[in-house]
């Protein structure tokens, strides 16, 4: 594991925040460009894009905290030590959703081209994350004698399965999905409803093969969202009564 890629005097770089400020840094640029060929103002978009990384931050680490609440309680000040991971997708999803419909509302974008616009760089920016991850040496998988098996936890050298880098091929495998389907669609914010159904059907089955802790009823915590998202976006895209493409 490298938590630490280099340090710079006294002050360390971290692999995680190096990987989640370059998945946004990619990010932006791509929704900035794609809005920039759809007539839609840049700038608006840039400042969007603080809004939600902003909130996005703060929703994963809420989430986090939710999740692992005997930890924290445990250790109150440890809420603040974020710099080396603590973070979970779903709630920077939700809070990255919340975000960005307040602001398209706000300033009056299209909700739904704009949702599409980041919809791919949100599965590349997923991917990317995730390899931070593995050089955190967080989010792991369960002991495995495969022989692509890696010591991926932390202060553990069990071979296990290399969950993170399933998650980083999964969300390359997605982006180029979304990317083949943007012309596809027949109705703004298709191709985000297709990203959220699949990266749930994705989430529901690796969460088999993940290290995790909890749990609701038979299912994990991630695999019953993973299941509401999958279900949610698929009754979405069969019903959505506008059916065109004009269409916030």
């Amino acid at each position: 594991m490298y938590p630490v890629l280099f340090r710079i005097g006294g002050v360390s770089i971290y692999s995680y925040a190096v990987l989640l400020t370059l998945a946004f840094i990619i990010g932006t640029l791509g929704v900035s460009r794609g809005g920039k060929r759809a007539g839609l103002p840049e700038e608006k978009l840039l400042d969007m894009a603080m809004w939600i990384l902003i909130a996005s931050l703060v929703g994963a680490r809420l989430l986090f905290i939710l999740i692992e609440l005997p930890m924290y309680l445990a250790d109150p000040l440890s809420v603040f030590h974020i710099r080396s991971g603590g973070l979970s997708f779903h709630g920077g999803l939700i809070g990255g959703i919340a975000a960005g419909l307040w602001y398209t509302h706000r300033h009056k974008l299209p909700q739904g081209k704009v949702a599409d616009l980041v919809a791919p760089y949100l599965a590349l920016g997923y991917g990317i994350v995730r390899i931070g991850c593995l050089l955190n040496g967080c989010c792991f998988g369960i002991p495995a004698n495969l022989p692509w098996a890696l010591p991926g936890a932390a202060a553990d050298s069990t071979l296990r399965h290399p969950t993170q880098l399933y998650a980083f091929f999964a969300g390359i495998i997605i982006f180029g999905l979304l990317l083949w389907r943007k012309n596809k669609i027949r109705f703004n914010g298709q191709l985000f409803l297709e990203f959220i159904l699949l990266y749930s059907i994705y989430r529901f089955f690796i969460e088999y093969y993940r290290e995790v802790s909890a749990y609701t009823g038979i299912l994990t915590l991630g695999q019953s969202i993973s299941l509401i998202g999958a279900v949610g976006a698929y009754v979405a895209i069969r019903v959505w009564p506008l059916g065109r493409r004009n269409a916030a």
